[in-house]
């Protein structure tokens, strides 16, 4: 039986054992992670804990919500496998009563009733261990190494979040002031946990040039966030830096797959792929019953 729980029932310690033995879990989906990036969340329970589907729903004055918060890239089943139907079903129904839906899952579980556009993520297998996988990232890790910028050091959670601002409000500015506090947060108490860890490279002043954020359990690591300056792009340290972390992880875990967190935008893909990862295909759930005027400002 699935039954719907809200956040105050539900039991974390059974819920972070089942994501902690699922093999498609990924490491944001850690009540920790989920209590600051998502709070209030619920979710969908199949019996005690055999399987969950996270949910993200929320009034707003008059209209309900069902969006996926910032630091979060997708959702599904999770545990044993059987329950799909009933996870539909049950998702259909929620559906029904909220008015404004946008998350990332399955195709399996997309609503035929309301519409589905297709996603993509990135996801690198390691099946032949690390190694150059394409051209691109061979010539690039070469780059970094000729220019002596190879030295890698665990960045503070508040420069990194302050770079991480400053370049992106350079490029259009995406998140809001709070998801910056957010992000500096989950950076922190991530850290804290164990499952999470920031790596960078500086320049001879002692600048960091580039740094990135990830979140590791058994079997899959995830990129949430990095940022670099122009020096980085130049030498290519990201790259760099992102093939010594994985040597890192796989010598203690060959089982490892590596999570870009996926786009959309041909260019950010394109990136992703000079690693050697490959898309796994998804699909967006949309529904939008907002009055006309903010449909204007809330949208996928």
């Amino acid at each position: 039986m699935v039954t719907h729980i809200q956040h105050q029932q539900l039991d974390f310690k059974k819920w972070d054992a089942l994501i902690l033995r699922t093999p498609d879990a990924d490491p944001f989906l850690l009540s920790s992670w989920l209590n600051v990036a998502a709070p209030g969340w619920s979710a969908l329970v199949a019996n005690d804990y055999e399987a969950v589907f996270p949910v993200f729903s929320a009034k707003k004055m008059l209209w309900s919500f069902f969006d996926l918060p910032n630091f979060i890239q997708k959702i599904g089943i999770y545990g044993a496998e059987g329950f799909e139907k009933e996870f539909a079903s049950q998702l259909h129904a929620l559906h029904t009563s909220i008015d404004f839906i946008c998350y990332v899952t399955d195709s399996v579980l997309g609503d035929t009733h309301i519409e589905n556009r297709p996603r993509r993520h990135q996801l690198l297998q390691l099946k032949e261990g690390v190694r150059f996988p394409t051209k691109v990232w061979g010539r690039n890790i070469r780059k970094a190494e000729a220019a002596a910028l190879t030295e890698i050091t665990a960045v503070p959670a508040d420069i990194f979040v302050q770079a991480l601002k400053h370049e992106l409000i350079e490029r259009g500015r995406p998140y809001a002031e709070k998801d910056y506090q957010k992000l500096l947060r989950l950076a922190k108490e991530s850290s804290a946990a164990g499952y999470g860890f920031i790596e960078g490279i500086k320049d001879e002043t002692g600048t960091f040039t580039c740094g990135q954020f990830y979140l590791y359990i058994t079997g899959k690591i995830y990129l949430v966030a990095c940022f670099s300056n122009e020096k980085a792009r130049e030498h290519s340290l990201l790259h760099y830096l992102l093939y010594k972390i994985i040597q890192q992880k796989y010598e203690q875990d060959t089982t490892m797959r590596v999570h870009f967190g996926g786009s959309n935008i041909p260019v950010i893909a394109d990136f992703n792929k000079n690693f050697g990862a490959t898309d796994e295909e998804f699909v967006l759930v949309y529904k939008n019953n907002l009055p006309f005027l903010l449909r204007l400002v809330k949208h996928a």
